[in-house]
């Protein structure tokens, strides 16, 4: 059984997919897709085990068509209703290196007005959240998910998910979960203002 995880850079999805994997015993196959070809799934030794496949469309090379990995199984999709805070998630990342962390310890220490954001990154993120939408509306078996829900009720969406796909509770996966940085962007960001303005254009 697979399941599609169809999201963007900072949408939450790690710690979603985690939350799932560790709840319903599904493998983990992380960001597969970044580094190979779906043609090649064949050749895991987890493709028969129940999985999520996560899926950036942007990982997907533009001699594939991603309808082709789209249309054999039932997708979620998953997206933040901040996208503000999504952006700047997406810069900080870019700038520290840093993609998650699993403890308080290994939060970096920002120094208030050291990042900057540029209005060609603004444009390539909200090309990809574009692009999403996009996918989403063109295709029929989807699920969709905003991260902030889940958070505020994890057990109404995971009720929901057992319900549409048939699982049963399954506890024999175990994945480290992520912790949230909690970074106030506000104080960090020198262009905050500026950024904000972006999203109202």
């Amino acid at each position: 059984m697979r399941i599609g995880l169809v999201a963007t850079s900072r949408s939450g999805s790690t710690y979603f997919r985690r939350y799932l994997c560790n709840t319903f015993g599904l493998y983990d196959s992380e960001s597969w897709l970044k580094k190979n070809s779906y043609q090649n799934i064949g050749e895991t030794n987890w493709v028969h085990q129940p999985h999520i496949l996560k899926i950036f469309p942007h990982y997907i090379p533009v001699d594939e068509n991603i309808q082709d990995i789209l249309k054999d199984y039932k997708n979620i999709w998953l997206y933040r209703r901040d996208v503000l805070s999504q952006f700047f998630s997406h810069v900080t990342r870019l700038r520290t290196k840093i993609n998650h962390v699993h403890s308080k310890k290994e939060i970096p220490d920002i120094p208030d007005e050291s990042l900057i954001a540029t209005k060609e990154e603004f444009d390539r993120f909200n090309s990809k959240l574009n692009e999403f939408w996009d996918l989403f509306y063109a295709n029929h078996k989807n699920y969709l998910v905003a991260f902030e829900n889940f958070l505020n009720d994890p057990l109404s969406t995971l009720v929901d998910i057992q319900e549409k796909f048939g699982l049963e509770i399954n506890n024999n996966i175990k994945t480290q979960l992520t912790v949230k940085l909690d970074i106030d962007y506000e104080k960090k960001f020198i262009n905050f203002k500026e950024i904000k303005e972006w999203f109202a254009e």
